[in-house]
């Protein structure tokens, strides 16, 4: 903060003053001191070459800042390599502490200096979801400096203005070894703030206490990322993938939530440049909420998580702060809740507003009116009795409180003694795509049995309600424990599993979910592997929605060598609703586009990368192509995202479009547009 006031200042004087020279001392002076680093480059990124130029480099040691109007360090994005080729292709920031050890670590493009590096930050320069740089700010081995954390980070996001607009000069400029003109460097946008929430801590014993919480708790969830990132990779069960998955991003946000437990501890937090970005809220907030799945299944709590079928398909808000706010929710609320109780996660959505209501409620021990006063205190919990059987430190609430009011809302409770608690707040948000992620039905003519031996029971009303809500008239859905011969959908709970069902599911006589009692209680039965299932105590709008739906499904195959190209593209087609399958082998690729031709269920869409091994993407496509004419089948509608700038004109004719690195949401979501308006 104090580094960019300054920064203001002396451009301010260098303005007035005229002189670029005393401009470039001045900004080496502070440059030495910003964000504690001994390297700092500036890379911009050549779009028509698909290059990456650095054009800024500061050494501390050296006290040395060069602009490099030449393009002597140029790195090739077609096939991103290295830490930065992975925040170039994710547009994300990111950290690492132990970068020589790191597995994405490549020396060519992550020190092309040849430091003997020891930490290194890398922040994307985004606008308009369109990437126009990268800055690296690295530390070295021999240095005095410490490993970045997470307020640094932010830190640097701030400044993103002044980089911008150094980026815009130096693309701009003619081959010149003057500094930048002091015009052109003003960040205007660079501000900071300090927001206060919570009381003051003063005890230096409990600040020490946190400072070394952060840092025994940051290990152990390092390691934990590492072996459920190895899990991930052997995993091939969808469902047990996505909840691998879910846990592996908790394991790296509890970084960031032991940095808030510090910050509030000392009574001040930095509340910088809004960090908004667009999310799909139905799987945002589907992906926090099943990542207490298990945990609710050791208490045998019953979870219902209803997220509004008409709330928008996209906004844009500060989904850091969000997700940390639903995280204590519901963790609180699953700490104080009894065995066999209830907890609801209710998201509703106000058109005409705007905004979005979230509710987190529970049947646990409740709160008296008295104790309700001093939740939202730091530090404090209801009673002294209520920490001793619970634990934790009651930083929670505190912490919620401040983020719900940053997102523009205010945290209010209600709450009984021994009947239960609702945590609630409404946010306002700005759409970005006001379609909801479900399309209504529109082929009414069904009769949907909902099968299960407890037919009063609240989780079959629950699922009956999602249809309700998804356009489906009532008098077309039944509870039932028993089947109905002319029902047309079956949603079966795992008691009333036979053979018979299962045979005619199959046989696609009818449609049919399965609803697992307990998560993956089903999944070594392989005479049902083929068929879809859900669980109770997780989000199953998804799962209900697709066996109900009539529509059809856009197929598309993504082929890519390239895990990160695959995780972000099946990310960006999420809320389009297609039917996605990856693959990493060319070859392989080839044998599932002519088996699924075979079977009548060729793929609408194929995302394809030129360099694979075994053979080549063209190669791949060239001999698909030939299988087409062959059999005279309707030509699939084939994307080349391998971004390669010398592309030959043979090549060319093979694909109907093409997607450049790195990706953005509406090229990527404009091919579904495209193709499905040719069916």
């Amino acid at each position: 903060m104090k580094v960019v006031e300054e920064l203001k200042k002396v451009i301010d004087n260098v303005q007035s003053e005229k002189c670029d020279n005393l401009l470039n001392d001045k900004l080496t002076e502070i440059l030495n001191n910003f964000v504690q680093s001994d390297i700092i480059s500036l890379f911009v990124y050549d779009d028509e070459k698909k290059v990456l130029n650095e054009k800024m480099y500061y050494n501390r040691e050296q006290q040395s800042l060069k602009y490099i109007r030449d393009d002597s360090t140029t790195l090739s994005m077609i096939e991103p390599k290295g830490c930065i080729g992975t925040v170039f292709l994710t547009k994300s920031a990111a950290i690492y502490n132990y970068i020589l050890s790191d597995k994405e670590y490549v020396e060519a493009y992550d020190n092309v200096h040849e430091n003997k590096l020891k930490a290194q930050m890398l922040m994307p320069i985004v606008e308009n979801d369109t990437l126009l740089g990268i800055v690296t700010m690295s530390t070295v081995i021999k240095g005095s400096l410490q490993r970045y954390t997470q307020k640094e980070l932010a830190q640097l996001k701030a400044s993103l203005p002044y980089y911008i607009r150094l980026i815009g000069l130096l693309k701009n400029s003619e081959v010149s070894g003057d500094a930048p003109s002091s015009d052109a460097l003003l960040p205007h946008d660079v501000s900071f703030e300090t927001s206060k929430h919570g009381e003051t801590v003063t005890d230096d014993s409990m600040l020490l206490f946190f400072s070394n919480t952060v840092h025994d708790i940051r290990t152990p969830a390092n390691s934990l990322y590492g072996f459920l990132e190895l899990l991930e990779d052997k995993l091939e069960d969808k469902r047990l993938k996505e909840f691998v998955t879910n846990a592996k991003e908790s394991a790296a946000f509890i970084n960031t939530l032991t940095t808030s437990i510090l910050d509030t501890a000392k009574n001040k937090y930095q509340s910088v440049q809004s960090a908004s970005e667009i999310v799909c809220p139905t799987n945002f907030i589907s992906d926090i909420a099943n990542t207490f799945s298990a945990k609710m299944l050791e208490k045998q709590i019953h979870y219902f998580i209803y997220i509004s079928p008409n709330i928008p398909k996209e906004f844009k808000l500060d989904s850091m702060k969000l997700q940390r706010v639903l995280i204590n929710l519901i963790g609180n609320a699953y700490k104080f809740t009894p065995n066999k109780k209830e907890i609801h996660l209710t998201i509703t959505w106000n058109e005409e507003k705007n905004s979005m209501h979230i509710s987190v409620r529970d049947t646990g021990i409740g709160i008296d009116e008295e104790n309700q006063k001093k939740l939202f205190k730091a530090f404090a919990q209801a009673t002294d009795d209520t920490h001793e059987q619970y634990g934790g430190t009651g930083l929670g609430l505190t912490i919620s409180a401040g983020y719900v009011a940053d997102l523009g809302g205010e945290l209010k409770l209600k709450s009984k003694l021994d009947v239960g608690s609702e945590f609630y707040f409404e946010i306002p948000v700005e759409v970005v795509d006001a379609e909801p992620k479900y399309a209504p039905f529109y082929n009414l003519e069904k009769k949907i049995v909902i099968l299960t031996e407890y037919t009063k029971a609240k989780y079959p009303a629950f699922i009956r309600k999602y249809l309700i809500d998804f356009g489906m008239p009532e008098e077309k859905i039944v509870i039932a424990n028993t089947h109905d011969e002319n029902a047309t959908h079956v949603i079966c709970f795992e008691e009333k599993i036979t053979e018979e069902i299962i045979a005619l599911g199959n046989s696609n006589k009818i449609k049919l979910l399965l609803v697992e009692q307990v998560l993956f209680s089903l999944l070594k039965q392989k005479e049902i592997s083929s068929l879809p299932i859900t669980s109770k105590n997780v989000y199953n709008a998804d799962a209900i929605y697709s066996t109900v739906y009539s529509g059809k499904k856009t197929k598309v195959l993504i082929v890519d060598d390239n895990k990160i190209n695959i995780s972000l593209l099946e990310a960006m087609l999420e809320t389009s609703y297609v039917d996605v399958t990856t693959c990493e082998d060319a070859k392989e690729a080839l044998k599932i586009l002519k088996k699924a031709s075979k079977n009548n269920s060729s793929y609408d869409i194929i995302y394809l990368d030129k360099h694979m091994p075994v053979i080549s993407g063209t190669e791949m496509l060239t001999e698909f192509r030939a299988y087409e004419k062959k059999h005279d089948l309707k030509p699939i509608y084939a994307v080349s995202i391998s971004g390669d700038p010398q592309i030959i004109e043979e090549e060319k004719e093979l694909f109907d479009t093409f997607v450049s690195k790195p990706f953005k949401k509406e090229e990527v979501r404009n091919v579904i547009s495209t193709q499905r308006s040719r069916l």
